[in-house]
């Protein structure tokens, strides 16, 4: 069993670290390992960690995220292959990033175990595990959204708008088919919430559309 370190920079921000959320579920599922989740920068008692994970979100928290990575990076053995540094930020100014901190930050989604270093759970879609809730509650910081279901029913979006960064984040249009098995799963682990928080980026181009909306329906969520 691996001691797994969760870090969120101190910024504010509306929905939960969905990422993280992921990548716990499956360290404790997948793996068994010992999840810890911390918001903003901590001296913990515990000094070493076999990981620690750092989500980003906006560029313009560059120096929050900057100053967060280069603490936690006492915390590990070896920087540069123990500390994964993932999210917006990290995507879309990797190269910046790299130079401040020495660390290469993972860019896109885990969409398979073995993208970070998981080689015996290849085949595992880390992307589409269902969110742990249960780290949200080792923190004081309350998230506007953190009681509701959080997910996708499609990624990216096929224009390519020049202002727009999801063109890099989500380059590939796609259709997910996971939101029924995410929305259960949560039911069956932490019991049902009212209200969903769909991400998408363009769902309205999707040639699934209409199965889309009946699957929504069919969970609960239409008029009245």
């Amino acid at each position: 069993m691996e001691k797994i370190l969760l870090i969120e920079p101190s910024y504010k921000n509306k929905y939960p670290p969905i990422g993280l959320m992921k990548i716990s579920t499956f360290h404790k599922e997948y793996r068994k390992d010992y999840v810890k989740f911390v918001k903003g920068i901590e001296e913990l008692e515990e000094k070493k960690w076999n990981r620690v994970y750092i989500t980003t979100l906006f560029t313009f928290d560059f120096d929050v995220v900057v100053k967060t990575i280069n603490h936690y990076k006492n915390y590990v053995v070896n920087p540069e292959k123990d500390i994964i540094v993932g999210g917006i930020l990290a995507t879309l100014l990797p190269k910046k990033l790299e130079e401040a901190t020495g660390i290469r930050p993972f860019t896109g989604q885990v969409t398979c175990a073995s993208m970070i270093g998981y080689l015996k759970h290849t085949g595992v879609n880390v992307d589409i595990q269902p969110l742990d809730y249960d780290i949200l509650s080792e923190i004081e910081y309350q998230y506007p959204t953190g009681e509701s279901y959080i997910g996708y029913t499609s990624r990216g979006c096929p224009n390519k708008c020049k202002f727009c960064a999801v063109p890099i984040l989500e380059p590939e249009f796609k259709t997910t088919n996971n939101i029924t098995r995410q929305i259960i799963a949560i039911n069956e682990r932490y019991g049902e919430k009212r209200n969903l928080m769909l991400m998408d980026n363009n769902v309205l181009y999707s040639s699934y559309l209409q199965d889309i909306t009946e699957e929504l329906k069919e969970l609960g969520f239409k008029r009245g």
